[in-house]
């Protein structure tokens, strides 16, 4: 398998493809703005939180891998958990089709790069680092929070257990 067969099936896998855990798309899936805003204590963060956050970094991402250097730098990683801009049903909605438009941007992307652009190194990166490394971790920081969204739905009964495959 190819580092680029290998990165489109992790994209896959978190946007839309069932697999060892569910994909954001079945993450997401029939999420009202109340669900998405709700939190089981104070030290948690919101569905929305973790949505806003994850397209913070695949935008990141996307951005500096199309050659384009950014200089809207985070206060700190908790700065990027923001949420909903305001609190209506399409502000949730928006945020939740932004996030799937990124990550189909990131599938389109990944599609028509070169295999050579995946073994290359990051230009400015502050450590050796080459895309395909990078963008592996990133589908895992994709997953680690998918699981947590769907940990969230468990805990306020919006996910059932048949659902669940596993």
């Amino acid at each position: 398998m190819s580092k680029k067969e290998f990165i489109l099936d992790q994209l896959a896998v978190c946007r839309n493809t069932d697999s060892w855990f569910k994909p954001l798309s079945k993450a997401i899936e029939g999420l009202t703005k109340e669900q998405a805003s709700w939190k089981p204590n104070e030290n948690s963060h919101t569905i929305a939180q973790i949505a806003s956050h994850l397209l913070f970094y695949n935008e990141r991402w996307f951005q500096r891998f199309g050659g384009e250097m950014t200089d809207d730098y985070p206060e700190t990683n908790a700065s990027t958990f923001k949420g909903l801009i305001d609190s209506s049903e399409g502000s949730w909605r928006e945020l939740a089709a932004d996030l799937d438009q990124s990550l189909e941007k990131w599938q389109q992307a990944i599609k028509q790069t070169s295999e050579e652009k995946l073994h290359s190194s990051i230009p400015g990166f502050p450590e050796e680092a080459v895309w395909w490394e990078v963008l592996s971790n990133l589908c895992t920081h994709n997953a680690y929070h998918i699981g947590q969204i769907i940990y969230i739905r468990k805990m306020q009964e919006s996910w059932t257990i048949a659902e669940d495959w596993y």
